[in-house]
Parts: structure tokens; C-alpha cells; sequence
């Protein structure tokens, strides 16, 4: 299972992505480590318009209720017709998801974003 991750804040991620990882996801991060989108660096491509690309998006949010810059790759995922969750750093609950996108996306903890990447890795295997 290949999975795009963006993040609400730099580094903010970082134990979503680790436990996606080990479960044996291949994450595919939004932006590189200068926080650049990865489509629009010198080079770059998205993942998203990659021939194998992601099958799920995860968006690691903040409390804001609004979306940060760093998170635009929902939008892309939406338009690409990519399944995206919005999720929380941290068992800290659900995630607020900004106005808009309340029927588009899916919000839950990370330990329900974990289980069900684990059900499809073995239905899939």
C-alpha cells in the first residue's frame, strides 16, 4: 500500500509516518526536507502523478480548524480521486477537519488510521 502524507506543520508527521512504515506502507511524503512541494521543486514530480501512485492520503493535522499551506495536497488527492484521512499526531482523538471538506474526507485517530492500513495490507498481500 502506498501512502501520500502531508502534514499541517513541518515535521509533525514524523510518528504517523514511523508507524505506516512499519506496518509495511510505502509512505511518499507532499514536500521534501526543505518543505518544498515536491511537484514544484527543480525536478520534482508529485507522487500523485506517478504511474504507481498512492492509494490513500494522510493528512497529520494540527488543532486549527483551517488548512495550512503545507496541507494543499488534500486538495490534489481530492482531484486525483486518491481516498484522503485526516488524522492527529499522537492518540490525541480525531482531527478538526476545516470547512469544505466535511464530506470529502475521512477523520479518525491514528490508532483507527493504523488498523485499517493493517486490514488492507493483508487483504492485499
Amino acid at each position: 500500500m502506498r501512502v501520500l502524507v502531508t502534514e499541517a506543520m513541518f515535521d509533525e508527521s514524523r510518528v504517523v509516518v514511523t508507524a505506516l512504515r512499519d506496518l509495511g506502507c510505502r509512505v511518499s511524503p507532499c514536500h521534501g526536507r526543505s518543505g518544498v512541494c515536491r511537484a514544484l521543486a527543480p525536478g520534482g514530480i508529485c507522487p500523485l502523478d506517478e504511474d504507481d501512485r498512492p492509494d490513500l492520503a494522510v493528512d497529520v493535522r494540527a488543532a486549527e480548524p483551517g488548512l495550512t499551506a503545507r496541507e494543499f495536497g488534500v486538495v490534489c488527492a481530492l482531484r486525483a480521486r486518491v481516498p484522503v484521512v485526516m488524522t492527529r499526531a499522537g492518540n490525541t482523538g480525531a482531527p478538526v477537519v476545516p470547512p469544505g471538506f466535511e464530506h470529502r474526507v475521512t477523520a479518525c485517530p491514528p490508532e483507527e488510521l493504523f488498523d485499517a492500513c493493517q486490514g488492507f495490507l493483508r487483504t492485499h498481500a
